[in-house]
């Protein structure tokens, strides 16, 4: 919450009478919209707009300034200023005498969210939501704040003091304002540069992953885990959790350097108050540096970023706990924020009845009362309850603290120890769901939806686990038959109640894109590489300029560019778009060339953003840290771009097979695989319930025959007994009937990929299947 202000206004006018409140105020115009976030300002006795021509033109026609109020429908302060300021009739008469009165969701409108963070930030030198921004009629901002309080309070100017001090100066001299206004447009459109050509910049873009690397180093946390911001409270930072997980195969030095820094936060993380120990799932931040109270709200994208992140970490150090958290962050979207009809939604709220984190806290006597001293007492052996922070004067304190575990930051809580208590922490969670719960934004977001594929197809493959890879399935299937419309290419930004609306966003066609494209890694279903590619065509039709920079919005009415300033808390829609881009550079059938040259074009317009500080684009740089995507940004031909990642299993493992037929004779598929030396894969059976058995599929055959070679023993760093494998070339044998019909056209093989030291991401290999021979022959 800011409590700077434009600096050349002067707040000195007494206000007027203040008037009785309203308690029966009828519907405005808002309760016509198909949106929750304005759906809760329905009633205020403000003359609240939707954005839109209607209210623009009004501002124009009647000559005044603009006040826009940006927000969402979880955002605790957004609830604080509609109670406290919008629902007090004295101020609405305010607003609606002066000003031309505009309601924005932020999910909605991420585009008008931008531009209008952008000026408050160049304003303030800070940002939050609410995002409160006044505009001449022309829509150029020359005063922002967040919170205002409903009066003056502690030497900071109450909402009527703002309101009647910018009245005053737009109508005695409104030329000084809109010369400020003009001067702000003017410096919020130099900060979007030319363009660059990238092929001079090639040294610099290969140095930004190491800089960035440095940078998190250097932010890190060394004592708690995550990563400074200045402040006192802390983001999980998923798109640069993501690029310490990307970086981390590439370099030795780097590589250990990077697991060192993904560990200390996912352990800080998974013991903390940010994660919802009974329900599962992540809180938004937390609001101290521990981790220890967080800020309660929970969103979609930020867990299914962490349930990718979390499952794709487990794949390479075996760490339980991360199981865990992958599995219960699976739980928690699955049971909470899945929809009916196929989709997630958006977003739980903080608050319950006014008061932040009333339905999560605890006191030991509540926990007593629910499972016994015994069992309460084995409980908080292991866990520990936070107390909460004091709030303002005026805001309600839940009674009770954050559980979280007793455990040190740098030490891994130990797996077994919580896996055991999950009986108790069920009584709890089925205690605290008799509570009254938090509200929950149903929309769903196209974009958020992707994030949550991709999370679910990601965990699915990491811990074999079918029924996640499903969700993920069902969930792409449904963006595809409601969201995204093949023949046009149109994409809707969001559904509510089965209601589509809006168009796409960059974001939303890039990640959507992104989501096909992981499925068609994970399941070797060639349909989704084949949507991945329409729905990228579909993307640079639209937002593709003449330049070659991409367009973050398809509203051609907008005062400038929507500017992008980093990947966080999730990718933006350029570097979302480059990263989809890029990879299909390197898998499109026939020809991926041309989105490697859109993605040289569109890191062009990026350059001058991305380049003064690397480490604020973990989203992008995941993208370049793999050498074949970053190769696909020079002129090499497509026979030059190798198409797996290092990270993944596929880069050690080949696979080739061929068909082996004779009269009466069963016939025979034999497959050989070659292992990098220095690697191995796991046989079958696979020593482990965990470890990801080597296994061959054939088309249309569910129960196939097929002969596994005896494994060798192998003891691995990460392992205290020796588990079977296979290494160097091995030969599977698959049979059919002999009056089995046409001979399967595809086949594939789950491989994992493990040296000494590590696993790699498992892979579906396509087999390579070469003419059918006859032996007799």
């Amino acid at each position: 919450m800011n409590k700077l202000l434009f600096p050349c206004l002067l707040l000195a006018l007494a206000l007027p009478p203040v008037l009785a409140e309203d308690t029966a105020q009828p519907a405005n115009r808002l309760a016509n919209s198909p949106n929750p976030y304005l759906l809760q300002h329905a009633h205020n006795p403000v003359d609240w707009y939707p954005w839109g021509e209607e209210a623009l033109a009004k501002a124009k026609h009647e000559n005044k300034p603009i006040f826009i109020s940006v927000g969402y429908s979880t955002c605790y302060w957004c609830h604080v200023a509609e109670r406290e300021i919008y629902a007090k009739p004295e101020i609405a008469k305010l607003m609606n005498q002066w000003f031309v009165n505009i309601k924005i969701d932020r999910e909605e409108r991420p585009d008008l969210d931008r531009i209008y963070m952008l000026a408050t930030q160049t304003l303030t030198n800070g940002g939050g939501w609410p995002n409160n921004v006044f505009l001449t009629p022309d829509q150029k901002p020359f005063f922002a704040g967040s919170y205002f309080p409903p009066a003056d309070h502690d030497g900071q100017p109450g909402f009527p003091r703002v309101l009647e001090t910018l009245h005053k100066a737009w109508e005695t001299d409104p030329a000084k304002v809109q010369a400020k206004a003009d001067w702000l447009y003017e410096l919020l459109r130099d900060y979007q540069s030319a363009s660059v050509d990238i092929a001079s910049r090639q040294q610099a873009i290969r140095q930004w992953v190491k800089q960035a690397m440095q940078q998190a180093a250097g932010d890190f946390d060394e004592l708690q885990g995550g990563f400074t911001g200045g402040g006192t409270t802390k983001f999980p930072n998923e798109p640069k959790l993501g690029l310490l997980l990307a970086a981390y195969p590439y370099d030795k030095a780097q590589g250990e350097r990077a697991l060192r820094l993904l560990e200390g936060s996912l352990n800080a993380m998974a013991a903390g108050g940010i994660m919802d120990q009974l329900g599962g799932g992540f809180h938004r931040y937390s609001t101290d540096p521990g981790w220890d109270v967080p800020h309660f709200e929970k969103m979609l994208y930020n867990n299914a970023q962490l349930l990718g992140l979390y499952a794709r970490a487990y794949a390479i150090t075996r760490q339980p706990l991360y199981k865990q958290v992958a599995q219960r962050t699976a739980a928690y979207l699955t049971r909470e924020m899945q929809a009916p009809g196929g989709g997630f939604y958006s977003a739980q709220d903080a608050a319950v009845n006014g008061v932040e984190g009333a339905s999560y806290v605890w006191t030991t006597a509540q926990l007593e009362a629910t499972l016994g001293a015994e069992d309460s007492q084995r409980f908080l052996s292991v866990y520990d309850i936070s107390p909460m922070p004091e709030l303002p004067a005026g805001h309600e304190q839940p009674e009770g603290g954050v559980l979280r575990l007793r455990l040190h930051a740098k030490q891994p809580p130990d797996a077994a120890q919580i896996a055991a208590l999950e009986p108790l922490r069920e009584r709890l969670l089925q205690a605290r769901q008799q509570r009254p719960q938090p509200s929950r934004d149903d929309k769903l977001i196209m974009a958020d939806n992707a994030l949550a594929v991709i999370g679910f197809a990601q965990a699915g493959q990491a811990l074999r686990d079918d029924n996640l890879t499903q969700t993920a399935t069902q969930t792409a299937e449904w963006l595809w038959a409601k969201a995204f419309d093949a023949p046009s290419g149109g994409l809707h930004h969001q559904f509510y109640h089965g209601k589509p609306g809006g168009q796409g966003f960059l974001d939303d066609y890039a990640l959507l894109g992104q989501a096909f494209s992981t499925l068609h890694r994970v399941s070797g279903d060639a349909r989704w590489q084949t949507r991945a590619q329409q729905v990228a065509d579909a993307m640079l039709k639209r937002f593709a300029q003449a330049d070659g920079r991409l367009a973050s919005s398809q509203d051609k009415s907008l005062l400038l560019e929507p500017p992008e300033d980093g990947d966080s808390p999730k990718p933006t829609g350029q570097s979302a778009a480059v990263a989809l881009l890029l990879e299909l550079a390197t898998t499109a059938k026939p020809d991926g060339q041309p989105y490697a040259v859109a993605a040289r074009k569109a890191l062009g317009n990026l350059y001058p953003q991305v380049n003064p500080a690397p480490a604020e684009w973990g989203a992008l740089l995941a993208a370049l840290a793999k050498p074949h995507q970053m190769a696909a940004l020079t002129n090499a031909s497509p026979n030059a771009l190798a198409a797996v990642d290092p990270l993944d299993s596929a880069a050690h493992v080949k696979a080739r097979g061929k068909w082996q037929t004779g009269a009466g004779k069963a016939p025979v598929l034999q497959v050989t695989l070659h292992i990098d030396t220095g690697y191995h894969v796991n046989a079958n059976p696979a020593s482990a319930p965990d470890l990801v058995a080597t296994r061959l599929r054939l088309e249309r055959q569910a129960d196939l025959s097929v002969d596994y070679p005896q494994g060798k023993a192998f003891k691995g760093e990460f392992s205290r007994d020796s588990i079977s494998v296979y290494d160097g070339t091995v030969v599977l044998q698959a049979r059919l009937p002999a009056k089995a019909g046409a001979l399967p056209g595809k086949a594939s093989v789950d491989v994992q990929a493990c040296n000494a030291q590590n696993c790699l991401a498992p892979a579906v290999l396509e087999v390579a299947l070469d003419p059918v021979s006859d032996p007799a022959k």
